[in-house]
């Protein structure tokens, strides 16, 4: 099978940590995928780069001299909507992170990552799913972050589509771990309609338990 280009811009101001992530993504062997990286140390590098070529996703660094990554990422998506962001950064820091993914990007893992796991965030990313370190998913998720999805962080997966805004409130209210009756009161509909609202969602996604709807929830960005 033919690998996939995919065209990488790495921000970050530190050349030999974007050299170190170059090197390991060029010459890697990726089942898949192929990797063409091209680097920029600032806001005003990373603009001329993306004036110039097309790129499928930007690996972006939290801090950078005289900006952060919020700040790139919003003018990035500016001028190339369609284009993915992942941060990369040092600080395992909710706040951090939710700067980073309410200003647009896909994705924020950690430095400290390895090969695998870095990959895996950049496809996950590429695919339209939301992507961040497990250590900060709780965090994320009682700064509603997850719950600003539908509007400001959507998802590609048609399966979201097929969900009503209804079915899409029940599911960010099952994520704050409110019950079913606690969510009818809280909806002023009946238990019993919050019962049939829960199967069909079931249903419509393919799920069998709500871990399962909590995960899909957490992926394609209806909660954070």
């Amino acid at each position: 099978m033919a690998k996939k280009n995919v065209k990488i811009l790495i921000v970050d101001d530190h050349p030999i940590l974007r050299d170190g992530i170059k090197t390991m993504l060029e010459m890697g062997d990726f089942e898949g995928h192929r990797f063409e990286v091209s680097e920029a140390g600032n806001g005003g590098e990373m603009s001329a780069k993306l004036s110039k070529a097309e790129f499928d996703i930007v690996i972006m660094d939290y801090k950078l001299e005289a900006t952060d990554g919020p700040s790139l990422t919003k003018k990035a998506l500016e001028t190339h909507p369609d284009l993915r962001v992942l941060a990369l950064s040092n600080y395992g820091d909710v706040d951090k992170a939710s700067n980073m993914l309410e200003a647009g990007a896909k994705g924020y893992v950690l430095k400290s990552v390895g090969t695998s796991e870095l990959v895996a965030s950049i496809t996950t990313v590429l695919d339209g799913k939301l992507c961040y370190t497990q250590s900060l998913a709780n965090g994320l998720i009682e700064k509603k972050i997850l719950g600003k999805g539908v509007a400001e962080l959507k998802s590609d997966n048609p399966a979201v589509a097929r969900l009503s805004k209804r079915e899409v409130e029940i599911i960010q209210l099952i994520c704050d771990q409110l019950t079913n009756e606690q969510i009818s009161k809280q909806l002023f509909l009946s238990k019993r309609t919050i019962d049939n609202h829960r199967q069909n969602i079931l249903n419509k996604l393919g799920m069998n338990n709500t871990a399962g709807l909590v995960r899909f929830a957490v992926e394609n960005g209806l909660v954070l």
